[in-house]
């Protein structure tokens, strides 16, 4: 069942930027790409260390301690797409109002996909 929960105006995400903030105990990682939102668990599945003081790169977030990449549109591994540890993404919208929301009782398992899909 989702669960959106407001998390601030669209203007406080700025274009290229990336963000970690705290949802429900959760802390994620909210990035602009091009003016699309993403939402990334603030857990990089490589060394489980914190992601999100790393650099994005277009929508490739590096983390800042073994520089393994993330696609924080999709949660995989830019450099190993078929690596079996892609990033925990949520799915985030913004309302008509303007208001950014993420589903945070609902993280994307993206083992369960396959290129095909």
């Amino acid at each position: 069942m989702s669960k959106w929960i407001d998390i601030g105006s669209q203007d406080q995400f700025a274009q290229g930027s990336s963000a970690c903030i705290t949802v429900e105990d959760e802390s994620v990682v909210i990035c602009n790409v091009d003016g699309q939102l993403a939402a990334v668990l603030n857990v990089c599945p490589h060394a489980h260390l914190p992601i999100g003081e790393g650099e994005l790169r277009g929508s490739i977030l590096v983390c800042p301690f073994h520089g393994y990449a993330y696609n924080v549109l999709t949660g995989r591994n830019a450099d190993f797409p078929n690596e079996e540890l892609p990033a925990t993404t949520f799915p985030i919208r913004v309302t008509e109002a303007g208001h950014v929301e993420i589903d945070i009782a609902n993280p994307s398992d993206h083992r369960l996909k396959t290129s095909d899909s």
